[in-house]
């Protein structure tokens, strides 16, 4: 009798460990599943390593949506289709070192801001720049779509040269098909870690820098934002950004 007792009671553990397991297999496969749309040239927001997105800006997706509850996929672009992607509902949440602007607040909504960081001249140290006055009439290498095209077109006499992403612009540099990038700085200091040959000539201020969705998309917008003060104000941002060397 004891050991039909045993049995049964093994029994009955088992089946409610299997319901449990079923339960949270339904529960995982019944979270939405959002398209985030990004552009992993960018370290260390967001780069490449074994073909896989990481960075700072892929840490915060990966917290958020512990907390608010949604499975994501990653879509990696060029910067400057991001935005159309985000307005054809092609990707659901752009998160890409974005910085808030008012023309693009015409066509996409932007969570909090969550960093402001400065932006600078990137140059090449055998050019011996000794600050930003000397790059005036000079070429400069920008991405397309980004504020730093618009920094650049206050520079007196400057020629821009634009580029689909920061990589292809960093090699035009070195190979002195530009003399100059203007860019976010703290991405600056990750491209001179491992090209020893270029150097930071000046820092102005840059903008706030902010995760975006549809316009249609005000629930989602809404949920973020809570979860993102919260991590803004409990230490999760600044610890991610320690992490990151930001």
């Amino acid at each position: 009798m004891k050991k039909l007792i045993f049995v049964l009671i093994m029994i009955s553990l088992s089946m409610g460990f299997i319901t449990c397991k079923k339960n949270d297999e339904k529960l995982e496969t019944s979270k939405k599943t959002y398209i985030v749309g990004t552009d992993a040239e960018y370290p260390p927001y967001e780069y490449l390593e074994n073909n896989k997105i990481i960075g700072f800006d892929a840490d915060i997706i990966e917290e958020l949506s512990k907390r608010v509850g949604f499975n994501y996929k990653w879509s990696n672009m060029n910067f400057d289709g991001l935005i159309s992607a985000l307005q054809s509902k092609k990707i659901d949440i752009l998160i890409a070192g974005m910085t808030i602007t008012k023309e693009r607040e015409k066509f996409i909504n932007f969570s909090l801001p969550y960093i402001s960081p400065n932006i600078c001249y990137l140059v090449l140290k055998n050019k011996n720049y000794k600050d930003s006055k000397e790059l005036e009439g000079k070429k400069f290498g920008v991405v397309l779509g980004t504020t730093e095209e618009a920094a650049a077109k206050k520079i007196p006499g400057v020629e821009i040269m634009l580029f689909s992403g920061y990589a292809p612009a960093l090699l035009a540099l070195k190979a002195y098909k530009i003399d100059a990038m203007i860019i976010d700085e703290i991405v600056a200091k990750k491209f001179m870690e491992k090209n020893p040959e270029i150097e930071i000539t000046g820092a102005v201020a840059g903008g706030d820098k902010a995760m975006a969705f549809n316009k249609d998309d005000i629930d989602l917008k809404n949920k973020i934002d809570i979860e993102l003060e919260k991590m803004l104000n409990d230490g999760t941002i600044q610890n991610l950004k320690e992490k990151h060397g930001m």
